[in-house]
């Protein structure tokens, strides 16, 4: 029976990078004995788990939708108030 094993290839990314971030990733690099590409994917990853730690913010939102009044109710008293606020300005 053959087994069939699928190596995945590295992807090559080409990006444009501020002169002063180039310098420090070469310094850090240096510094820490690991090539550019360990240190761009090192950095990747850490940030990629911070972004995920973040509560979603339709779920951080969501209970200010839950009001205690009636849609109704808030819409008559907004009304009011713009219309009030019509007939100041109108006199």
């Amino acid at each position: 029976m053959l087994a069939s094993v699928f190596l995945r290839m590295d992807s090559v990314l080409s990006i444009r990078m501020d002169e002063a971030v180039m310098v420090t990733l070469d310094r850090v690099a240096t510094s820490q004995r690991k090539s550019r590409r360990q240190i761009v994917e090192e950095a990747i990853r850490l940030y990629g788990e911070t972004v995920e730690q973040r509560p979603d913010a339709f779920e951080v939102a969501f209970g200010a939708w839950r009001r205690a009044e009636l849609p109704e109710t808030l819409h008559q008293r907004i009304r009011a108030a713009f219309e009030d606020s019509m007939r100041r300005r109108r006199n």
